[in-house]
């Protein structure tokens, strides 16, 4: 049982508040650090690309590893100690934006769901 100054502690993983707090605010430097830093350096950007890529057709790339973790065979208890899975994840889903981008601006999914919600703006 959690009593009141167990919910201000932050330590790590407990999920209290100033937990989540300093974890969202590392994030958030990463995400604005590694913007900066992508933004200065013109090689690291093309080393970003396929990251990127992935990032533009997040809903996709969400989705697709739902449907891939739904069909991957489950082994055990629900755990697994092999690293095939989430290799297989990531792999696929940076070569799918990659290739994907060359062609296309947004992924799959994002197009069908700007297509479906672009009527909303005709309501008021």
């Amino acid at each position: 049982e959690l009593s009141a100054s167990d919910l201000l502690g932050a330590v790590s993983h407990t999920g209290t508040t100033l937990d989540t707090i300093g974890c969202v605010g590392v994030a958030i430097l990463v995400i604005v650090g590694t913007t900066a830093a992508i933004d200065r350096l013109p090689r690291l950007r093309r080393l970003a690309k396929p990251v990127i890529a992935v990032g533009t057709m997040s809903l996709t790339a969400y989705v697709g590893h739902f449907l891939a973790q739904s069909a991957w065979p489950a082994s055990g208890a629900g755990t697994t100690t092999s690293w095939v899975p989430v290799l297989t994840y990531i792999l696929t889903a940076i070569v799918f934006a990659t290739i994907w981008s060359r062609f296309f601006r947004r992924g799959p999914l994002e197009y069908l769901l700007n297509t479906a919600t672009k009527p909303a703006k005709y309501i008021r």
